[in-house]
């Protein structure tokens, strides 16, 4: 499965020492090139350890950049004039390729993704799904969990308790 992945998931699954799972996940991993642009050019420029693992990941092939079609891209930023470039890419780049996720954790870009018939998944769903494929164990599937939230990775106290029992299910 090809996943096509915005700033987000990347920068946060990197800072938790966790980019291996997404690549493990996905046999592509695809980014428009206002994402590379936001991830790892400017990023680099604000000294971000995360960005030159995520540089790293495009030279040796297992992200790989992409130019969306700027008519999409233009189309979507009609229908949705909220959403940043990067993700207007984003959906505009997943439509492109077909079948897809589409990696997206702002609640307002994953709404426009359903309304245009797209998959969209977020970060702790990577999460979810690898410790599920056995990629990696539970107990480090919770240790990412709590190192996202302490890098920055903004989530409800909701969300993160069901993300928990979601993990810790998957020992039963």
């Amino acid at each position: 499965m090809r996943a096509v992945a915005n700033s987000t998931p990347l920068i946060h699954l990197s800072k938790a020492g966790a980019l291996k799972l997404l690549l493990q996940l996905y046999d592509e991993v695809v980014v428009p090139e206002a994402v590379y642009e936001e991830v790892v050019v400017r990023g680099l420029e604000r000294g971000f350890r995360e960005a030159g693992l995520v540089e790293a990941a495009v030279k040796e092939g297992s992200v790989k950049v992409e130019r969306a079609p700027r008519a999409s891209v233009e189309k979507v930023l009609e229908l949705a004039p909220m959403l940043h470039r990067g993700e207007a890419e984003v959906l505009a780049l997943a439509l492109r390729l077909g079948p897809c996720h589409v990696l997206l954790d702002d609640r307002a870009g994953r709404a426009v993704a359903h309304v245009l018939g797209l998959e969209v998944h977020g970060t702790l769903y990577v999460l979810i799904a690898a410790a599920a494929r056995g990629y990696t164990s539970v107990e480090e599937a919770l240790d990412i969990l709590d190192r996202l939230v302490a890098g920055g990775f903004r989530v409800s106290i909701e969300l993160y308790l069901e993300t928990r029992r979601r993990i810790l299910n998957l020992t039963t």
